[in-house]
């Protein structure tokens, strides 16, 4: 018996819907395209003309399409509330792209609306689906490595890597940050998705080459609540695409990469153990090609190339396995909460020169740091 389609409306038509969102629900079986909404009907209609669906430039009026049972969102961080709420007066479930929110408050009214409504909101953190992070995972709370004390995660892509239309994302009053709410927060939700919940931060954010006065040069020090300490570094200046993030245990070490970077991080997951060839999980094991067949395994890297497939695919396939199902979303809104919260409380250490404790108060105050 086939899976019932999910049938999906799109709350934006700009450049991550066309280039991301839109192709892969086309491709997706039990996934069906029926409506976009976007306040420039010409791009909504655009879009429908290569993938489908009805366009319209009402958002109320496309949350009424028949049928529909969940939205996507993506537009400028500044208006994800305004989708998010809406979809859940509606009764839709809801994907919205990473950040959530621009602030901390933002993301818990968001939560707390979708919690009320009882529909789903899952966060588009999608470097959680690559494959070698799901490996990575299962290895750390498996406790191969050990006990986790250490982390750093490096990530660096110049500010010209996407069209001209998403240079929205350097007026600070629409998206909240540029840097570190774009590419470091990605590494904010990895660093907690592998190590653990935080509990404190301190920030450096500074503005170092581009022509917009932003943060385009980000370095974080964090504390998590079980002794862990992590560093997180991003930049927009830099003309390369560059990545890395290492995890340090008692027992062992993983180094997880992206397959788009330099040559000296070319493999996607490598991991470090001095466990024999016996003690080595299948995923491990099965990636371990020795030189001649009578070679033993006596420890050292391990170079793992697991299958390579769409993260965004991946994404929607368990955004719509949560709606079919009515399970919890594998990234949560409050998943989507304490990454914003790490956010603003860098912008908070920022201020002060101080660490700043996580999670934050309700009533933290949100201000974004002049870089002029």
């Amino acid at each position: 018996m086939s899976s019932p389609t999910i049938k999906i409306g799109l709350v934006g038509a700009g450049a991550i819907m066309r280039l991301s969102h839109a192709p892969t629900i086309a491709a997706t079986d039990g996934a069906e395209l029926v409506a976009v909404f976007d306040t420039d009907l010409t791009r909504a209609e655009a879009l429908v003309a290569d993938f489908g669906g009805a366009a319209h430039d009402n958002l109320d009026r496309m949350l009424e399409t028949p049928g529909l049972d969940a939205v996507v969102v993506a537009t400028p961080n500044c208006f994800h509330e305004d989708g998010v709420l809406a979809a859940a007066r509606h009764g839709k479930h809801v994907l919205c792209e990473k950040p959530l929110a621009i602030d901390a408050a933002s993301a818990r009214r968001m939560v707390e609306a979708c919690d009320a409504a009882k529909v789903i909101l899952q966060v588009g953190f999608n470097q959680r689906f690559w494959a070698q992070v799901e490996i990575a995972k299962q290895l750390i709370d498996a406790g191969f490595i050990g006990k986790v004390h250490q982390m750093r995660s490096i990530y660096s892509e110049k500010s010209t890597a996407y069209p001209a239309s998403t240079r929205y994302r350097y007026d600070l009053a629409q998206s909240g940050g540029a840097t570190i709410i774009d590419l470091t927060i990605h590494r904010i939700d990895l660093a907690r998705h592998l190590v653990g919940d935080f509990s404190g931060v301190f920030g450096e954010l500074v503005h170092s080459e581009l022509p917009e006065q932003v943060d385009d040069n980000v370095f974080l020090l964090t504390r998590f609540e079980n002794g862990a300490r992590g560093s997180l570094a991003s930049n927009r200046y830099s003309p390369n695409i560059g990545d890395g993030t290492d995890i340090y245990g008692s027992e062992g070490t993983i180094h997880i990469a992206s397959e788009t970077i330099s040559p000296f991080a070319s493999a996607p997951l490598a991991v470090y153990t001095e466990r024999s060839a016996a003690d080595l999980p299948d995923v491990l094991r099965e990636a371990h090609y020795p030189d001649a067949w009578w070679e033993t395994f006596k420890g050292g890297w391990i170079t793992v190339k697991p299958p390579r497939r769409s993260p965004y695919r991946a994404q929607l396939d368990a955004f719509c396995e949560s709606v079919r199902e009515g399970k919890p979303a594998r990234i949560t809104g409050v998943d989507g909460l304490r990454a914003q919260e790490f956010v603003q409380g860098a912008y908070l250490s920022m201020r002060s020169g101080t660490w700043v404790d996580l999670p934050l108060a309700d009533d933290a105050p949100f201000v974004i740091p002049d870089y002029a």
